[in-house]
């Protein structure tokens, strides 16, 4: 099943602004089960479980059991253009549970490079549907809709609205 992504209303403005370099930045994917608010802006990683702030205030689920405070960190991200459409591309993340992990609907993408540890900048976030949990020796992967080992997120560089 492919997951559409939603932005965070902040990042067309951080990305306009070039507060992100998509080809260095540290990349994270946290889990809530907390519904993420397109008005939300940062993610604050000081407190216990961090915390998708400015609207949701949407906490992080616990760490444990293989699911580490922060989330998965995306790695060897690049950012290219073709034909207009600019990708990110970079691994897959694997959560691997070693106990119960969970309950989680959101998925929620950060950059852990820019900002202060209290204000790491939103981006991206998708919406599973329902909430799951891992049971343990269940992976989670986050993957591109193909499957094919990779996360990958396009980007219309012009659009004629």
């Amino acid at each position: 099943m492919s997951l559409a992504a939603n932005k965070f209303n902040i990042y067309v403005q951080n990305l306009g602004q070039g507060v992100h370099n998509l080809n260095t930045d540290n990349l994270f994917i946290l889990l809530t089960n907390t519904a993420p608010n397109a008005g939300d802006t940062v993610v604050d990683t000081t407190t216990t479980t961090c915390t998708v702030k400015s609207v949701s205030n949407a906490g992080e689920i616990a760490a444990g059991n293989g699911y580490t405070k922060g989330g998965v960190q995306l790695s060897s991200n690049a950012y290219t253009e073709v034909a207009g459409l600019a990708s990110l591309v970079a691994n897959q993340g694997v959560i691997t549970a070693t106990g119960a992990i969970g309950p989680f609907r959101y998925a929620v993408l950060y950059d852990n490079s820019v900002g202060t540890t209290a204000t790491r900048p939103v981006m991206l976030w998708w919406d599973n549907g329902s909430s799951v949990s891992l049971a343990s020796g269940q992976n989670l992967l986050l993957q591109n809709s193909a499957g094919a080992g990779n996360f990958t997120v396009t980007y219309p560089l012009l659009t004629d609205d």
